[in-house]
């Protein structure tokens, strides 16, 4: 929070809190479809050969299974996750 000060017409000096907003920039658009279902993607994972688009629910059964976890992490360079825009 940031406190600015405003004059008064008396000339007394009063100070006024401000709250900082913060707005979340989201990457992936309502457009963007989960691989799978077609669902909305909420994570892009990118690889050496491409990138992958998956619904919260896809990329969690993959990702609590050991086999497609193993997968996943050996396809993966970086992974976009934006499932907190659901909260």
């Amino acid at each position: 929070m940031d406190f600015i000060p405003l004059i008064t017409e008396s000339g007394s000096i009063m100070f006024s809190m401000v709250k900082d907003e913060v707005v979340q920039q989201w990457e992936l658009s309502p457009s963007d479809r989960c691989d799978r279902c077609s669902a909305e993607a909420l994570v892009k994972v990118t690889g050496i050969s491409g990138e992958l688009l998956f619904c919260g629910h896809h990329y969690n059964k993959i990702m609590d299974n050991s086999e497609g976890y193993k997968k996943m992490m050996s396809f993966a360079l970086t992974v976009l996750d934006e499932r907190s825009k659901l909260s």
